[in-house]
């Protein structure tokens, strides 16, 4: 182990200690803004993966993927490259059967209601931070019959799938970071390269 103990709650602390670190960096994109909108001293929503966006603006273009054929890096990859190795370590410590490509890393953002679309299957969310409240909340509402299910996921690792239901975040205070990780690349075999 080169960024962890193999201690969960020490881990869940020194891997907050690297978020911390990219936090002015943890923005949303236009897409992100539209979902919600959160001033960027105080959160956002940014992808750290690959992405078919080749184009940061009408000027100038994303880094090609050292992974992935066809696809772009995001920014967050160019900016902390270093993640990739961290956010590796330590998934395979506490989720090691889960393959993800992606992480969505929500900084204060209190994301709405949706359904993630063009997600593969299944997956985990982690919530990290000094905050309250802040749940997982999992819509599996059936025709009439209400039903949603409520997960705390401070420095718990929760596995669900979020492009069977919509899902959203409950009210927090404090400064509340998520994780999610997940795959949304097809034929992931046939990308890499």
């Amino acid at each position: 182990m080169s960024n962890f103990i193999g201690e969960y709650y020490a881990d869940c602390a020194i891997l907050y200690t690297y978020l911390l670190e990219m936090q002015d960096d943890i923005v949303s994109s236009t897409d992100r803004n539209k979902m919600l909108y959160v001033n960027k001293k105080l959160g956002g929503s940014a992808l750290y993966g690959h992405t078919w966006k080749s184009y940061l603006s009408k000027t100038k273009n994303k880094t090609p993927s050292a992974l992935y054929n066809g696809l772009s890096q995001t920014k967050l990859v160019d900016l902390y490259p270093w993640f990739h190795e961290v956010a590796t370590e330590f998934s395979n410590l506490y989720f090691p059967d889960f393959i993800w490509s992606q992480i969505q890393i929500n900084r204060n953002f209190q994301c709405p209601e949706h359904l993630d679309s063009t997600n593969q299957g299944e997956s985990i969310i982690i919530g990290l931070g000094d905050y309250t409240g802040g749940d997982l909340i999992i819509n599996k509402s059936e025709g009439d019959k209400l039903r949603l299910e409520f997960h705390d996921i401070t420095e718990k690792p929760v596995k669900f799938d979020g492009s069977k239901y919509k899902h959203y975040t409950g009210d927090f205070d404090g400064d509340r970071y998520s994780l999610v990780f997940f795959n949304n690349i097809k034929n992931i075999e046939t990308k890499l390269l």
